[in-house]
């Protein structure tokens, strides 16, 4: 089984599907048997991701800086809730506790995680697979960016593909089976 660290958003967007999504991630993790490493949230697409793991019997760890760790941000139902001083500890613990990525929408914070987790890829620190579900075209505009990068020569061949883009939860189901299943099944990965 593997841990699976999925950064998102603290707010559900404007429409449905990105809530639906979430879930549907969690049901997908906590059915698989992985474990879901996230902001510890109880808002928006984390308290999504996080509520439906749980009601599946998935195993869900929170990290939570500890200015955030309020009774209203929080999630109450996670029980391996991690929390930490500030940012720079949290994203490290993410780190250490996770051996693959997926960034779903969100915002400012959810982008700051996914470029950092792919900088350290690109410098070798990390070999872990990151994905990124570009559901309706949410991320659009940063695969446009990403391409201008290597057209522009800012990035090069083998590091603009780091990142997955995928565009529903059924081609994170399928990038999950090709980088995590036979971990399961084989005990490799």
């Amino acid at each position: 089984m593997a841990s699976i660290c999925v950064f998102c958003g603290s707010r559900s967007g404007n429409d449905a599907v990105y809530a639906e999504a979430a879930r549907q991630l969690g049901v997908v993790l906590a059915t698989y048997g992985h474990s879901i490493v996230y902001g510890g949230g109880s808002v928006g697409l984390m308290g999504e991701l996080a509520d439906a793991a749980l009601q599946n019997n998935g195993h869900v760890i929170g990290v939570i800086p500890e200015p955030l760790a309020t009774v209203e941000l929080m999630h109450d139902g996670v029980v391996d809730m991690r929390i930490v001083p500030d940012m720079h500890v949290r994203k490290a613990t993410m780190h250490r506790l996770a051996d693959g990525y997926i960034a779903l929408p969100g915002g400012y914070g959810t982008l700051e995680e996914l470029f950092e987790v792919l900088c350290w890829a690109q410098l070798d620190f990390h070999e872990s697979p990151i994905a990124m579900l570009n559901l309706n075209g949410y991320y659009d505009g940063l695969t446009g960016l990403l391409a201008n990068m290597v057209h522009q020569d800012f990035l090069r061949p083998p590091h603009d593909r780091l990142l997955t883009s995928v565009s529903s939860v059924a081609d994170l189901d399928a990038w999950l089976n090709l980088n995590f299943r036979k971990s399961v099944t084989t005990g490799e990965k």
